[in-house]
Formats: structure tokens, C-alpha cells, sequence
């Protein structure tokens, strides 16, 4: 997963009063996000494999879903961790502070979500060794679809916000006089 964030600055307030000007044009910012998160969600969806990354993981549902110990271990379902890959815009804390995401990809499932991050803050046991030793470290299916095509989505996402803010000003001034 890449350490490096970029802070896009006024997304919300930008596109808000904006709105009252040129809906077309938040329509087609809001476009832009939906198809740079589209294009991410894609290539995360093909990293998902059929079988699963290690042999002893099930594939069949626990018996007793709610414990652990490996009765309750999620079983890998290719079908079930790629309908959990999903995109969202919703507005959450992030970084000690609340910020509203221009967009995200998520992962809801149980399995995927154990594939994705095992091995980012704990890097003990055998799971973990197997795993890594396997398929590779931590940030295996979204963040690796993410980090993979951040410099595009950054320009591209950057560039809109720059050109929406630019209009809003024009628009401002124009209303001004």
C-alpha cells in the first residue's frame, strides 16, 4: 500500500457552490471520479483468483459462521469477494479528521477482506509467513489495483478539480461584476 496521499483541497465546498452555476459541470466531474473508480475496481475484481491462496483455506461455508478457530473461518468464495469490491463516496473519518473521499474503492466481504490486508500490522505466524510467502505482502487486491493506476487517476482527478475551481471562480467574478 503507498504511503503517499494527495490532499485534493475543497472537493466538496468546490462542487457545492458550483452547483448553482454549472450542473453540468459537477455532473461531469462526479463522471470522471465514477470512471477512474470504475477502472480501479475492474482491475481489482481480475485479481481475485477461483482457487484459493492457500491450500488449507476452505471453500466451503463454516458451520458455526460466528466462532473462530477455523470452524468460523471465512470460506473463499471468488463470486462473494468480488461482489464485495464496491466503489463508495461516502464521507468518513479519515486521518484523525473527517474528510469527504472524492471516492474509494471498498471490500466487504469477510475473505477478501482477510486476503487484502493479513499481514499489514501483524506480521506474525504461520498464516501470515504462508501467505506473504505465496501471494506477496499486504495490499493484494484493491490498494495493489490503486497503487497500480494512482499517477493516472491523480493527474486526471486533480486536473477536473483545477478546472472546476476555475470555472466557479469566473462564475463568481461574473456575479460580482
Amino acid at each position: 500500500m503507498s504511503k503517499d496521499v494527495i490532499v485534493l483541497t475543497g472537493i466538496k465546498e468546490t462542487l457545492k457552490a458550483l452547483e448553482d452555476f454549472d450542473k453540468d459541470a459537477v455532473k461531469a466531474f462526479n463522471k470522471l471520479v465514477n470512471s477512474e473508480l470504475n477502472i480501479a475496481k475492474k482491475d481489482a475484481l481480475g485479481l481475485v483468483e477461483s482457487s484459493p491462496p492457500l491450500s488449507g483455506w476452505n471453500t466451503q461455508p463454516a458451520r458455526r459462521p460466528r466462532t473462530r478457530g477455523g470452524a468460523g473461518w471465512p470460506a473463499w468464495d471468488q463470486s462473494i469477494i468480488r461482489a464485495g469490491i464496491s466503489v463508495t463516496k461516502a464521507e468518513r473519518k479519515v486521518r484523525r479528521d473527517y474528510t469527504t473521499n472524492a471516492g474509494a474503492l471498498k471490500n466487504k466481504s469477510a475473505a477478501g477482506v482477510i486476503y487484502e490486508l493479513a499481514g499489514r500490522k501483524n506480521k506474525t505466524g504461520n498464516f501470515i509467513k504462508n501467505i506473504e510467502g505465496k501471494v506477496g505482502n499486504a495490499s493484494r487486491l484493491i490498494w495493489k489495483s490503486v497503487d497500480k493506476n494512482r499517477p493516472r487517476i491523480e493527474e486526471n482527478v486533480s486536473k477536473a478539480l483545477d478546472e472546476l475551481k476555475i470555472k466557479l471562480q469566473k462564475n463568481l467574478m461574473m456575479r460580482r461584476g
